[in-house]
């Protein structure tokens, strides 16, 4: 691909530039940057917390809310008689209240209907406050008056007693949920970190668990699993719900706290590497912290997690603040300086370059295990799953490899083998890069919903380089098909985009960078808006395909240079097949669609008659994040600042 590109830059100012592709004074006086962004964010935290405390409740009601003001105050040092009170008050009246409650089911549909004293999604924020202000606490002790600390711990006790389980502490299920992702993230971590607290605890300490485990026990077993947890991402590949703009609020705040709140130092170590690289690969693939690339449980948009990432990078002019809890602002951690220089001085990169991340999500074929409070889903280490990115100085076109017919058998029928929370909702497409529009203008394909949920498995995708193909799923929920998939059409958002037509193609351009898409089954038609653009004659079961091809101005001299070369490329359109050449003499790339109803038949798209890779050797594989899959080292290079993180050194 580079080299591609820089033999059509004909013209092109020549940049000295390093061997990442980066101006050679690029990043002249970092560690500046770092130390200034390292300052301003915890001054920005502070901010935060004070606004929070100073108006006495906070936005989000009832105890979810109060759990979160409450955290703010009590790290600020501040109304802590009335933060004590309110715990204490809302802890006794579940106490008493739970008394008469036949069911006790910890859910977020029923959690708002029972009297618990922290909400589910607070459960974390509530955890955090009894870790870091009871009386024995390494941080912050005493500050829990002793009745309201021996209340949560009773209301908590109540949790954990019958939740958690020795046996859901075994390594060999590190790859398996309880539900999503996210609920995983907000149950398993705070059943171990309360466990630490209570088998210190005289009143706790002898009492056995519903498993017939004491606190001490369930302690030793989830720290030997959290102690592999985050080895094991490192190893796979890091989120099941990538970049999903709902759900990352919910999973980053048990990072935080398992980094800082765990007694165990290599806990802390591993959980604040797998922060590092975590935000070493959001800051390689965002556009001023908006993340571009494949993304599942997601939309696009200015979203909530965002703001949570400001909180860390301090940006001139940008929200920040966590809206669902206050773990980050109560938080000492600091962004590594690899992750700073990204996000502040390494875009526009004067040179292009690709992220070939694998994605977990590919599910084991052993059946689902239900119980009373949630479903349980197993995954496998080796996902056919790829984060694909193509990033130039302009532009970011990314979107997730996957082989659509991939199955497993259950029941005697062939389903899915992808899991719910990875084919939800699927985003890829295109940012543009241009640091004067304060506008993130984007081109993505769009899904109508046709019933409740959000749409699942609605299309699939295969990108080389700068060329990104799209093709909707027909339905056929419970087997090989999609789930509340209407019509698939493409939005072309922001003001700043300039539209033109010809020969079936669209052509929208900023002005630096480009994109060319065309409906590959008949005629488009635009909404009123004229935003959205999707096939004329939609019908329940289209396969409808479209084709983007992305340039910019540092790989052809004008946007209709640009637009001229498109419309000269090598397309055949088959019902089966399509065959594209990007260039003049380029590679034959050829898609082949996929048949809801015969999904066995299915080919792998093709690069010179080669299949997509969809189980590469690297994990992790761009300019700045390395690491083979299986390999438990991750190595992080950023012009001068290189580091490896070892994550199966013990010390």
């Amino acid at each position: 691909m580079m080299v591609k590109l820089a033999a059509v830059m004909a013209g092109v100012l020549i940049v000295l530039m390093n061997s990442q592709g980066a101006r050679v004074d690029e990043f002249t006086g970092y560690e500046k940057v770092v130390q200034e962004t390292h300052e301003d964010s915890l001054a920005l935290r502070q901010k935060v917390l004070r606004e929070t405390v100073a108006k006495d409740e906070y936005w989000i009601k009832g105890n979810w809310g109060e759990t979160i003001w409450c955290l703010a105050a009590l790290y600020s040092n501040q109304k802590v008689d009335k933060v004590n009170q309110d715990l204490l008050e809302n802890a006794n009246a579940f106490l008493e209240a739970v008394k008469s409650l036949k069911d006790q089911a910890f859910r977020p549909e029923t959690s708002k209907k029972l009297p618990w004293p922290w909400a589910y999604f607070a459960l974390t924020d509530y955890t955090r406050i009894l870790c870091m202000f009871h009386s024995g606490s390494p941080h912050y002790p005493g500050r829990l008056r002793p009745e309201t600390e021996s209340a949560m711990k009773e209301s908590l006790w109540l949790l954990v007693k019958s939740k958690s389980k020795v046996k859901d502490a075994s390594l060999d299920q590190l790859l398996v949920h309880h539900g999503t992702e996210n609920h995983d993230l907000t149950l398993r971590p705070n059943y171990y970190l309360i466990a630490s607290v209570l088998k210190d605890d005289p009143a706790f300490k002898g009492r056995k668990y519903d498993d017939g485990k004491t606190a001490a026990e369930h302690y030793e077993a989830y720290n030997e699993y959290f102690r592999e947890w985050p080895r094991k991402r490192a190893m796979i590949g890091m989120w099941f719900e990538m970049g999903s703009d709902t759900y990352q609020k919910y999973s980053w705040p048990a990072l935080f706290n398992l980094h800082e709140l765990s007694p165990d130092p290599l806990v802390r170590k591993r959980f604040g590497m797998l922060l590092d690289i975590a935000l070493v690969e959001e800051a390689q693939v965002s556009v001023r912290g908006r993340r571009g690339g494949g993304r599942n449980r997601a939309k696009y948009g200015k979203n909530s997690f965002e703001s949570y990432k400001n909180l860390l990078y301090a940006p001139d002019n940008a929200g920040a603040g966590s809206s669902h809890s206050k773990v980050i602002e109560t938080s000492k951690y600091q962004a590594p300086a690899a992750a700073i220089m990204l996000r502040k001085m390494a875009f526009p990169s004067e040179k292009p370059f690709l992220i070939r991340n694998r994605v977990p999500g590919e599910m084991h074929p052993d059946p689902l295990v239900a119980t009373t409070d949630d479903e349980r889903n197993s995954y496998v280490e080796d996902s056919a799953l790829v984060n694909y990115v193509l990033r130039t100085q302009h532009y970011v076109l990314g979107c997730t490899l996957q082989n659509p017919a991939l199955s497993m058998e259950r029941d005697g029928k062939a389903v899915l083998k992808y899991s719910g929370i990875s084919r939800q909702n699927r985003w890829s497409g295109i940012l543009f890069d241009d640091p004067e529009d304060e506008e993130v203008c984007a081109v993505f394909p769009e899904i109508e919903k046709t019933r409740g949920g959000r749409p699942q498995h609605p299309h699939w995708s295969f990108q080389y380089e700068n060329v990104l193909f799209m093709q909707r799923i027909a339905p056929g929920r419970g087997g090989m098909g999609s789930y509340s998939t209407g019509r698939m059409g493409i939005r072309f958002h922001g003001s700043k985009l300039q539209k033109t037509e010809k020969d079936g193609w669209i052509f929208a351009s900023n002005g630096k960078a480009f994109s060319a898409v065309k409906c590959l089954d008949g005629v488009h038609e635009w909404d009123e808006s004229s935003e959205v653009a999707s096939p004329a004659n939609h019908k329940p079961d289209a396969a409808t395909r479209f084709l983007m091809h992305a340039g910019d101005v540092s790989s052809y001299k004008s946007f209709d240079e640009f637009k001229k070369a498109i419309i000269g490329n090598t397309l055949k359109v088959d019902k089966d097949r399509i065959e594209y050449s990007p260039f003049h003499g380029g590679p034959r790339l050829e898609c082949f669609r996929y048949d809801v109803k015969a999904h066995e038949t299915f080919k792998l798209p093709r690069v010179n008659g080669e299949p997509v890779e969809l189980r590469p050797e690297m994990t992790y594989n761009s300019r700045y994040l390395k690491g083979r899959f299986g390999d438990d080292k991750v190595t992080v290079t950023v012009g001068p600042v290189k580091r490896v993180y070892d994550f199966g050194a013990e010390e």
